[in-house]
């Protein structure tokens, strides 16, 4: 059974570690581009960590799922709320690339959760102060609206219910007013 919660989350751990490994990436091709080498050395064996790191929880996940029987996995529950996300029937999917004004990169799995990461390392404070509105709901909400797509963020809602260009322009925007540019690249 792949479905139970443990391997779900497991498969979770892996992604953002994934998109760890994503920001690492590009980071440390940047620093060798602009011969900062030791840099680049420093971020390519942080990566080779999380590579080793991710192959123990693959082990560890598989040992999971060949010794724990599967009555015994699915009685196990990580987060009883969690459900996967809906199959994307959109367009071609997109995602976002941020570089924060210290050169620091941030990609997530989804351009949502991109979104929502940068807008928190900018402040949540800061950010609502703007007072802006994605389809007619605050950006930065303290409750959850009924119909529009939200992520939870601390105590904040943060409305992602647009498309991966409008979060884009968004971030240029939300970076703009703060004085803290953004590059935001739509990958």
């Amino acid at each position: 059974m792949k479905g139970d919660s443990v391997t779900t989350a497991l498969d979770l751990v892996r992604e953002e570690i994934a998109a760890v490994v994503a920001q690492l990436n590009h980071e440390g091709m940047v620093a060798f581009q602009h011969s900062r080498y030791e840099e680049a050395r420093r971020l390519g064996a942080q990566g080779q960590q999380l590579h080793r790191f991710t192959d123990k929880l693959r082990a560890l996940q598989e040992e999971w799922v060949a010794t724990v029987e599967e009555k015994t996995r699915e009685r196990v529950l990580v987060n009883p709320d969690y459900s996967p996300p809906p199959a994307h029937t959109k367009g071609p999917w997109k995602n976002l690339r941020i570089t924060l004004p210290d050169g620091r990169v941030v990609q997530r799995p989804t351009a949502a959760a991109a979104f929502v990461d940068v807008l928190r390392r900018l402040g949540m404070e800061q950010v609502r102060s703007l007072q802006l509105k994605v389809s007619g709901v605050p950006l930065v909400a303290t409750s959850q609206h009924p119909k529009y797509a939200q992520r939870p963020c601390g105590p904040w809602w943060i409305c992602t219910h647009s498309n991966t260009l409008a979060k884009k322009e968004l971030l240029e925007k939300v970076g703009k007013a703060l004085h803290k540019p953004l590059t935001v690249d739509v990958i």
